[in-house]
C-alpha cells in the first residue's frame, strides 16, 4: 500500500514539474500588482512579406505630378507595397475616361476625383465607403465644404485631399482710384463698381475669369447677389429667383469689360501680363493659381462667406477607392499617408492647394498658410455645396451655356430660358 502512494505522489511530482516547464510558444511571467501568472509571447522573427501592388490614377499637370511622385516613393520606402501612379493627359475628360475603365473592369485601385463627382461615382456603384479601408477620423478633422459633397446614402464615400476656392487676384492701386479698397462683395458694391468703372475705366478690363469654369462663372453670379438660399435643393441652383434675375441682369451689363482668362493653355501668362500692367483690375481664380502668380502689386481676397446664401465656390478633391480594388487595405494605407497632415503642409507648400485638415488652420505655428483665409473656412460658415449625383451634369450644361452668353454668342433671353431647363 505505501509503495502504492509513493507512485501516485511521484505521478504528481512529474507533472507538476512538467507544466512548471517553459514551452516553446510561450513563457510564464508574474504580474507586479497580484502575482497572477500572465502568459508572454516570446519575439519570433519576422518574415518580411510583399503587401501587395496598387495603381493610383490623377489628372494633374506635370510639376504637381513630380512632386507627387516624389511622396509615394518615400511611402513605397517605408512600407511594403508598390504603387504605380498614372497621370490621365489632361487632353481627356478624366472624370469620363476614369467612369469609362470603370464600366470596362480595368479601374486602378485609387482615383482622384473633383469633389463634385463623389456621389455620382458613389451612386452608380463605382466605390467603396471609407469606413471599408480607412481607419483615421473624418467627421470633425475634416473642412465641411470638403467632407459635406463626399456624404451620400449615409456614407462618406472619399477621402479630402486638398481644398481649392475661389478667390480674388487685384491690384489695390487700380481699386483705390474707383474709390474701394477690395473686390465688391454685395449686389449694392457691384452696382457702384459698375458706374464707377463707366465714369473712368483706368483698366482695360474690370475682371477677368475663365469663361469655360463654370464654378468660376457661378461664383461670379452669386457674387453679385444670386446665391442660393438655405433649404433649396440642387434643382435649385439654376431656378430663375428674384435674385438670380438680378445677377444675370448685372453680368449683362458687366459682359463687355470681361476678359477671358482660358487659364488651361497659354493665354494664362498673357492674363496675367495683363494684370501685371494693369490692363485689368481683379481676376476670379482659383486660390491655387493665384499663389503661383503672386507679385508684389498683386492682394488675395477670399469671398466672405455668409450664413443665409452661396457666395463662393469652394473646390477640392479626394482620393478614392474602386469597388473593383483587389487590395483595399493597401489601398486605405496609401491615402491615409498621402492625406497626411505633414503631407497636406507639403502638398500645400509646392502646389499652392490647401490643406483640408482643420487642426493646421487653428494652429499659431502654421504661419505658412496666407493671411487672407478667414476663421471661417475651417468653423464650416457658409451653406455646403449641393453635390448631389446629378450636379456634374448640370454643371456641365451650365458651362456650355455660360460659355456662349458670357462670349456674345446668346443673348441674355436665351440664356435664361436655357438655364431653366437645366434642373428639370
Amino acid at each position: 500500500m505505501k509503495r502504492k502512494n509513493h507512485w501516485v505522489l511521484f505521478a504528481i511530482l512529474l507533472l507538476a514539474l512538467i507544466n512548471l516547464s517553459p514551452s516553446e510558444e510561450t513563457a510564464q511571467v508574474l504580474s507586479d500588482n497580484d502575482g497572477d501568472v500572465q502568459p508572454m509571447t516570446p519575439p519570433q522573427r519576422v518574415t518580411l512579406q510583399e503587401k501587395g501592388h496598387i495603381q493610383v490614377a490623377v489628372q494633374m499637370d506635370e510639376s504637381d505630378f513630380l512632386y507627387l511622385q516624389k511622396m509615394n516613393q518615400q511611402f513605397m520606402e517605408d512600407h511594403l507595397i508598390q504603387v504605380e501612379l498614372v497621370n490621365i493627359p489632361p487632353e481627356k475628360r478624366y472624370a469620363t475616361y476614369q467612369k469609362e475603365q470603370l464600366k470596362l473592369g480595368n479601374s486602378p485601385d485609387v482615383l482622384l476625383l473633383d469633389n463634385g463627382w463623389i456621389r455620382r461615382f458613389a451612386a452608380d456603384g463605382y466605390l467603396l465607403p471609407t469606413e471599408s479601408y480607412f481607419s483615421g477620423s473624418l467627421s470633425g478633422e475634416v473642412l465641411s465644404a470638403s467632407l459635406t459633397p463626399n456624404e451620400w446614402n449615409g456614407y462618406v464615400w472619399g477621402v479630402p485631399m486638398d481644398t481649392d476656392p475661389y478667390v480674388y487676384v487685384y491690384n489695390p492701386t487700380l481699386l483705390k482710384q474707383y474709390g474701394i479698397e477690395h473686390p465688391p462683395d454685395s449686389a449694392e458694391a457691384w452696382g457702384t463698381l459698375f458706374a464707377l468703372y463707366h465714369k473712368q475705366p483706368f483698366a482695360q478690363h474690370l475682371l477677368a475669369l475663365n469663361f469655360d469654369d463654370p464654378n468660376a462663372v457661378m461664383t461670379l453670379l452669386w457674387q453679385m447677389g444670386g446665391g442660393l438660399k438655405p433649404g433649396e435643393q440642387d434643382g435649385s441652383l439654376f431656378a430663375m429667383t428674384g435674385e438670380l434675375q438680378n445677377s444675370l441682369q448685372r453680368l449683362e451689363q458687366i459682359r463687355p469689360i470681361l476678359w477671358n482668362a482660358r487659364l488651361a493653355s497659354t493665354a494664362a501668362e498673357d492674363l496675367w501680363n495683363q494684370f501685371y500692367n494693369g490692363d485689368v483690375a481683379f481676376i476670379l481664380t482659383k486660390a491655387s493659381e493665384a499663389k503661383k502668380h503672386q507679385f508684389p502689386r498683386a492682394s488675395i481676397s477670399f469671398p466672405k462667406l455668409k450664413q443665409d446664401r452661396m457666395t463662393t465656390w469652394i473646390g477640392g478633391r479626394s482620393y478614392v477607392v474602386s469597388s473593383q480594388t483587389q487590395n483595399p487595405e493597401a489601398a486605405g494605407l496609401w491615402i491615409s499617408a498621402m492625406t497626411s497632415q505633414q503631407n497636406q503642409l507639403r502638398w500645400y507648400e509646392f502646389t499652392g492647394n490647401l490643406p483640408v485638415i482643420k487642426t493646421i488652420y487653428y494652429d499659431p505655428d502654421m504661419s505658412d498658410l496666407p493671411k487672407w483665409v478667414p476663421a471661417s473656412l475651417p468653423a464650416g460658415s457658409g451653406i455646403s455645396m449641393p453635390a448631389e449625383a446629378s450636379l456634374p451634369r448640370k454643371m456641365e450644361k451650365f458651362s456650355k451655356l455660360s460659355e456662349s452668353f458670357l462670349n456674345g454668342s446668346m443673348t441674355l433671353k436665351q440664356f435664361k430660358e436655357s438655364l431653366g431647363s437645366i434642373g428639370k
